[in-house]
C-alpha cells in the first residue's frame, strides 16, 4: 500500500554513525508492532524450544555445554539472525518507498528470501570465524566486508556468492565507518543484555523467561533494523563515488 505521505526515511542519502542509529531509533518508534512483532515471532519460538530441549533461559545460555552451545550458534547463524535480517531489510525497503509494510507482505518476501541470505550468512560465518582463529585480523576484516552480506542477498535478488561479493564491494573504502555502527551496536546491546541479565538472572520461571525473551527480541531488532540502514547508506555512497546500483527491493 502506498502511503500519500513523504516517505519516512530518505535511503538515498549517506549518514553519520550517529544518524544511521537515530534513524533506526526513529523507524522503531514509528513501526513499534511492525519490527517488534517481526523479531519476536522468530525469536520467541526459538527460544522455547531452547528452553524446551536445554533447560536454560533466554538469557542463561551461557552455561551450556560446548556442543550445546555450539548447536546453538549454528541455529542462529543459519536461521535466525539471516531471517530478522532479511524481514527488517524488506520492512525498511518498503518504507523507504513510501509504502505501508504489513506483517503479512514483509514475512512473505523475508521466508522467500531466506535460503540465499542463510547461506551467505552461513559461508560468511565460516570464514569470520577461520579468520578470527588464524590470525584475528583477517578475521575482523572479513567482518567488516561481509556486514550486510545478508541484506545484500535479501534484496538484490543474487546468489550467496554474488552476496558476499556485493557487500565487500559496498564496504570497500568504509571500514571505519562500518567499524563504527558496529561497535555502537554492540555497546548497546551488551548494556541491554546486561540489564536484562541483572534482573532475570538465569531461572527458568516464566516471568524471567518472557523478560529473557524480550531482551533477545529488541536486541536482535536493533542490530537487523541498524544493519538495514547500514546497507542503504553504503548503498549511497557506492552510488555517489559511481559504483553499480543494482538494489531493487520486491515490492511489498
Amino acid at each position: 500500500m502506498i502511503d500519500e505521505r513523504p516517505p519516512v526515511i530518505d535511503l538515498g542519502r549517506p549518514r553519520s554513525v550517529l544518524e544511521m542509529v537515530t534513524a533506526a531509533l526513529s523507524l522503531y518508534v514509528r513501526y513499534p508492532l511492525l519490527f517488534g512483532l517481526l523479531a519476536l515471532a522468530v525469536v520467541a519460538p526459538y527460544e522455547v524450544i531452547v528452553l524446551a530441549v536445554t533447560g536454560t533461559a533466554p538469557l542463561g545460555q551461557q552455561s551450556v555445554s560446548a556442543g550445546t552451545g555450539f548447536t546453538l550458534v549454528l541455529l542462529e547463524l543459519a536461521l535466525i539472525g539471516p531471517l530478522v535480517s532479511a524481514l527488517d531489510v524488506h520492512a525498511v525497503a518498503a518504507i523507504g518507498r513510501g509504502e505501508r509494510p504489513g506483517l503479512v507482505s514483509v514475512s512473505r518476501l523475508g521466508a522467500r528470501s531466506l535460503p540465499v541470505v542463510a547461506a551467505a550468512q552461513i559461508i560468511a560465518g565460516i570464514g569470520i570465524g577461520v579468520g578470527l582463529i588464524a590470525f584475528v585480523i583477517p578475521g575482523v576484516i572479513l567482518a567488516l566486508r561481509w556486514a550486510v552480506v545478508a541484506q545484500a542477498a535479501a534484496v538484490e535478488g543474487t546468489d550467496w556468492l554474488g552476496a558476499l561479493r556485493r557487500s565487500g564491494e559496498l564496504a570497500r573504502g568504509q571500514y571505519l565507518h562500518v567499524l563504527g555502527i558496529v561497535v555502537l551496536v554492540s555497546l548497546a546491546n551488551y548494556g541491554i543484555a546486561g540489564a536484562g541479565a541483572a534482573i532475570a538472572g538465569r531461572s527458568a520461571h516464566p516471568a524471567q523467561v518472557a523478560l529473557g525473551i524480550l531482551v533477545e527480541t529488541i536486541t536482535r531488532s536493533f542490530t537487523a533494523l541498524t544493519t538495514a540502514v547500514l546497507y542503504f547508506d553504503l548503498l549511497s555512497r557506492n552510488q555517489r563515488r559511481g559504483g553499480s546500483s543494482r538494489e531493487g527491493p520486491v515490492a511489498s
